[in-house]
This record gives C-alpha cells, structure tokens and sequence, in this order.
C-alpha cells in the first residue's frame, strides 16, 4: 500500500472523528462543526477545509461567524486537508491572529518489537471503575496545560460521546495497580486509528506509553486490522518515540487556532 492511500485514510479517519457527536454545516469548500453543549472545546467547534474558496480566509472566517452567531464558541480552529493550501493561505489567517498548528500522520504494519515494561497491564474500560480511572487520569494530563475542571470534564464528555458513536475501545494501562495511562482504539479494517494516548504525569519515562502502544497494535491485529495509524503534534516530541516504535510519517495535516 502506498502512502499517498495511506494518508487519505488517516484523513477519512480524522474527518469522521471531527464530525462526530456535532452538527455539521456543508460549505462548497468544506464544512463547520458546532457543539453547543461544549463551546470551549476547540475540536468540537473548528472548520474542515478540502479547498481554500475563491474568497480565501476572509470567505472562510465569515462562514464560521455565522455557523457561530449567537453561540458561546469564542475561539476559531480550521484544518486543511491539503497541507500545501494550508501554507498557501498562511500568511493571510496569521494576519488575522491565528497560530499555525499541525499534526502527523504516522503509520506502521503490524506490532512492534520493543522493551516494555512488564508491571504495566492493560485493561478494556467496560466497567464503571476503569471508566472512573480513565476519567481521573485525563483530568490529571489536563492540569498541564491549565485546562479549568469544567473543560477537562466537557473533553472527556465529548471523548466518551464519540467513542461510543464510532465505536471505538477505550483502554487504561495499570503500573503496579495505580492508574498511569489511556488510549482509543478505532478499528476499521484493514485499519485501526490509535486515538487519546496519554499518560498520567506521575508515571512518564517509565515505559508506559511504548507499552499501550504495543498493545493497541496487539489488539489491531486482533481486529483483523493489518495497518495501525495514529497522529502526533507536528511541533511536539511524542512523534519522535513513535517512530522508534516503526511508525513512518505519511503526511501533514496542517491548521490554524485563533484562541
């Protein structure tokens, strides 16, 4: 399978897990998700670009002010699904206040081999207890950032929300019984889309990520998924140790943030 295949389905991926649990405005360039039950949440409320329109980001900006017209969503967050129309307009969305963000689509066949870390044990969230762990340890994760109780629980909300609509598994990763880690995983063969990796902050450098991502690609295969694909912040180092585990960069999803 070639890459470019391979990045149009991490694209199909992330559209479909943009527009779940959300309304959804057609455009002739693309679309504008709105979640009014969640107005702070940046991926609940963003716009998805398949092509710049004649207008450019002016034309953009103003579909997304009326998608959000007498709501409570404040910020602005596109994607392009074309990374080079998104360098094309860069210059004009950064003139108007936004950030350039990104992500990398990385993909890799089959398991990996590498050291793991044999305290760590891995547990389905189908009970009200691992949920409750799952729950806690993305409010700890959230504390990083500064991210306020009543965001870190609408995150949580929303992540829960679309899991159970696209039918992904949900997982926490155990480090000598304490709570240390979470991830999604979204089959869909031959694929599978590792989603929500993160690890408690008590418990980084001690193997826990390499060791859920060990195991999300063991229940991939289980699935029947023979390619496991994920994404990565473009500007963060998390892409790095993923690529120890033979996952290869297949492309850039690029957008912006007006916070």
């Amino acid at each position: 399978m070639d890459t470019q295949e391979l990045f149009r389905t991490a694209l199909a991926f992330f559209r479909d897990g943009v527009e779940a649990a959300v309304d959804v405005t057609r455009t002739p360039w693309g679309g504008v998700t709105r979640a009014d039950r969640y107005p702070t949440v940046h991926m609940a409320n963003e716009a998805w670009v398949v092509s710049i329109p004649r207008g450019g980001a002016s034309e953009i900006l103003a579909a997304m002010d009326r998608v959000y017209a007498g709501s409570q969503v404040r910020h602005r967050r596109l994607w392009f699904e074309d990374p080079d129309e998104a360098y094309a307009a860069q210059e004009a969305f950064v003139a108007a206040g936004f950030k350039p963000t990104g992500e990398l689509a990385m993909a890799r066949l089959g398991q990996p081999s590498c050291i793991l870390n044999p305290d760590v044990v891995v547990r389905e969230a189908d009970s009200d207890a691992i949920e409750e762990d799952y729950r806690a340890i993305g409010a700890a994760i959230d504390e990083g950032p500064g991210y306020d109780p009543k965001l870190s629980h609408d995150l949580y909300s929303l992540d829960r929300e679309r899991s159970a609509l696209l039918r992904m598994r949900r997982f926490v990763a155990y480090l000598e019984g304490e709570p240390a880690g979470t991830f999604s995983l979204w089959p869909r063969r031959p694929f599978a889309l590792i989603e929500y990796l993160g690890t408690h902050p008590r418990f980084r450098m001690k193997g826990v990520g390499r060791t859920m991502i060990s195991e999300a690609c063991h229940h991939a295969i289980l699935e029947r998924c023979e390619w496991i694909l994920l994404t990565a912040d473009l500007f963060d180092t998390p892409r790095m140790m993923y690529k120890t585990l033979g996952f290869e960069p297949i492309g850039e999803i690029r957008g912006f943030l007006r916070a």
